[in-house]
């Protein structure tokens, strides 16, 4: 473990000093994550002048779920993606057996390999949203909910990590199958509060796909800010946990599949 959070370090100590070789890009990033914040809480003011709540969730609780939302997409971005949007490509044109050679895991170097240094803007300005949020809501908060938090974060980035990875999996079965279209447009109702939805789509978002788990769950523990909240805790370790596994699972079951497309 030591070993591979070595290696990821070096990685990304690489990917920073190549993305700062490109300092236009340091700005227009920054530009872009700035506008989508921007319109994302344009468009949530606009739908509370029309209600006072959203199923019990006040605009300052909706802006901090929202920025908690804009951190898990920025890791997201700036980690994950760079490497599985990719990733069919890798298979149909054999640069996956590259990876399987190295002396690390591939599912590591697969999913992790490379990263986009500067989408960490997002989780930033997802950071200052969510002070802003607090405070419009009028909360302090407490060293509790802020553990809790952090950790339902980890827990967070995780299951959108495993999920991810075995939407990208599926490539060994359906190489013209690209779910990244899907699992984007699914993505996108975790910044708001699940409890919105019908109940086929809540017991969907929380029981079959975790979305509840990336945003809702952790934005409730932060605002409670008291011991209420462990028992989330735990639920969501468990499901990052058993995302986690599943999806190590599939990576195996999938390379017993695979065929190098150069041998």
């Amino acid at each position: 473990m030591l070993k591979l959070i070595r290696l990821f370090g070096l990685l990304f100590s690489l990917s920073v000093r190549r993305s700062l070789a490109f300092r236009g890009d340091l700005v227009f990033e920054i530009g872009l994550a700035v506008l989508t914040l921007a319109s994302s809480l344009i468009a949530l003011a606009m739908v509370f002048t029309r209600t006072d709540d959203l199923n019990g969730w006040r605009l300052g609780e909706a802006v901090v779920l929202l920025g908690i939302f804009q951190i898990v997409s920025g890791l997201r971005a700036a980690f994950v993606e760079p490497n599985v949007q990719w990733f069919n490509g890798k298979i149909n044109s054999g640069k996956l057996d590259e990876v399987l050679v190295q002396p690390a895991p591939a599912i590591f170097l697969v999913t992790l390999g490379t990263c986009a240094p500067l989408a960490l803007t997002q989780v930033v300005l997802g950071a200052g949203a969510i002070v802003l949020g607090m405070r419009e809501a009028g909360v302090t908060p407490t060293v509790l909910g802020v553990l809790g938090w952090l950790i339902l974060v980890v827990a967070a980035t995780a299951v959108m990590w495993a999920t991810r990875v075995l939407t990208a999996a599926v490539a060994f079965w359906a190489l013209g199958l690209e779910l990244g279209v899907a699992y984007d447009a699914l993505w996108q109702f975790a910044r708001y509060p699940i409890g919105i939805y019908p109940v086929a789509l809540q017991l969907l978002f929380t029981y079959v796909l975790p979305i509840a788990f990336v945003a809702t769950v952790p934005a409730e523990v932060l605002l409670s800010g008291d011991a209420s909240g462990f028992a989330a805790v735990l639920v969501a370790l468990a499901v990052a946990l058993a995302a986690c596994a599943l999806a190590w699972l599939i990576w195996r079951r999938a390379l017993r599949r695979y065929t190098s497309a150069t041998s």
